[in-house]
């Protein structure tokens, strides 16, 4: 008990000494978040899922019809889009919950509030902090999609075809984002240790759903969204099925765009927060 007390002090001063140094300097937050992170596994948790994202990329890229597909940047990202729908929100939720935890252990958020220094900011700090890692992620594996895209004879980068990698990254984008948001909402509130990672399972559970049986389900249910800017659509044609392309999609991208500036909106003016779990 000694031992722990004495490392509880020694904790605590060095976090002092941190933040009035940077106080000094004009930046109490700077770089600070990235000091605690370390020893999360954060990166081997994106790693993790960009080998998910590889893998289910791979296997679009592998087909033996893929050299002659009529849509092969469509193809690829409608494998990836497919794996992302279930795999994003444990993996995004697992984040959350990394970087919200270390603040639960030996009472740092306490220790933080008495040196004044506001919850609001720190959860703000994580968020973009997170964000980053996802926007640098998909920056490599949609790379890699248009790569691979580029072997197939029928590929050609039109105007068309810009426009829907632009308006599709930002989309993806911004719809990883506001679960990152969500699911910092839900630990802030939730007493349970373990609740946000049941939620993104039911969650991810609800994309594939309503991906299967409503398009306006999968329009509002931010497990789903992933679902709407599928680009091939299969149409039967007496006994076979034939491919052809979506519209561009527009109105996930502002959806997504909704869901964090509520979320954002209520992280800043929430005066509650659950700073413990119950295990």
């Amino acid at each position: 008990m000694l031992s722990i007390f004495i490392g509880l002090k020694k904790e605590k001063k060095v976090l002092k000494s941190y933040l009035f140094k940077k106080q000094v300097q004009g930046d109490p937050m700077k770089n600070l978040e990235k000091k605690k992170n370390k020893g999360l596994k954060l990166n081997f948790t994106i790693l993790i899922l960009f080998a998910i994202h590889l893998f289910s990329i791979l296997i679009a890229f592998k087909k033996k019809d893929f050299q002659t597909n009529e849509y092969p940047l469509a193809r690829i990202l409608d494998s990836y889009l497919a794996i992302s729908l279930f795999f994003n929100p444990i993996a995004l939720s697992s984040l959350v919950k990394k970087v919200i935890e270390i603040e639960e252990k030996n009472n740092m958020w306490q220790m933080q509030i008495s040196l004044g220094l506001k919850v609001q900011k720190i959860l703000l700090d994580k968020i973009k902090n997170l964000s980053i890692k996802v926007f640098l992620l998909q920056i490599i594996e949609w790379l890699i999609i248009i790569f691979l895209a580029s072997k197939n004879i029928n590929f050609e980068l039109d105007v068309e075809i810009i426009k829907r990698i632009i308006i599709y990254f930002l989309t993806t984008l911004s719809i990883n984002i506001s679960m990152l948001l969500i699911f910092t909402i839900i630990e802030i509130k939730s007493k349970k240790i373990y609740f946000s990672l049941f939620f993104s399972i039911v969650g991810a559970m609800s994309g594939i759903i309503t991906m299967l049986t409503s398009k306006i389900l999968s329009q509002i249910n931010p497990f789903g969204l992933l679902a709407t800017i599928l680009n091939i659509n299969y149409v039967k044609e007496g006994q076979v099925y034939t491919q052809t392309m979506n519209n561009i999609n527009y109105i996930t991208l502002l959806i997504s765009l909704i869901y964090i500036i509520i979320s954002l909106i209520y992280i800043t003016r929430v005066n509650k927060f659950t700073l413990t779990k119950d295990i």
